[in-house]
């Protein structure tokens, strides 16, 4: 597999380009497989993310909503938070079939923790454990302010959630980025 960022590559460049902000449809991961051939792991591992995307990303939403009271304090609050969610899947997928997690900071990551950290998000709707959420039980949740727990939530149930459902091959190639997810956006 390369190890050297395809962002720039010649013939894959407008492909990335056309594709940003969605997950490449067939077509364009057949492309991606006959430019270059030996990441078609990398595609196998996309086209696992994108047929689970949609189920993903509800359940992520769902259970992020039954533990923080968005709903209360921002208007469009589903929507955003369903937008938000998916856009970084979306972006991670993209990153990955580049091999470039700096386009992932750049492109998105850094962009979307500004506008995360400007809003002050609320706390959990309880003070207590709740019994599906697995984040609760990472003591590092505990350590961020307030308005942080619950991106870092998201964002690492985004994680957990993929664990489950890809191959491991698949995960380990998406796990990296996602973690960058986590990191920038509820990081300082």
């Amino acid at each position: 597999m390369s190890e050297i960022s395809l962002r720039k590559h010649p013939q894959l460049q407008a492909l990335f380009r056309a594709a940003e902000s969605r997950q490449m449809s067939e077509q364009e991961l057949d492309e991606y497989c006959r430019i270059a051939p030996e990441c078609t792991q990398r595609a196998i591992a996309a086209r696992e993310i994108t047929a689970v995307e949609q189920a993903i990303v509800q359940k992520v939403v769902d259970e992020i909503f039954a533990i923080y009271p968005y709903e209360q304090f921002h208007q469009s609050a589903l929507a955003k938070c369903t937008r938000d969610v998916r856009y970084v899947s979306a972006y991670a997928t993209l990153s990955m079939l580049m091999n470039d997690p700096q386009w992932f900071n750049d492109k998105l990551l850094i962009w979307l923790k500004t506008i995360l950290h400007s809003f002050e998000f609320p706390d959990k709707k309880t003070k207590g454990k709740v019994l599906f959420s697995g984040a609760a039980q990472d003591n590092k949740i505990e350590e961020l302010p307030a308005h942080r727990r619950s991106i870092y939530e998201t964002y690492t149930k985004l994680k957990q959630h993929y664990q489950r459902v890809l191959t491991f091959s698949s995960f380990g190639l998406i796990e990296p980025y996602l973690q960058q997810a986590i990191d920038i956006l509820s990081g300082d």
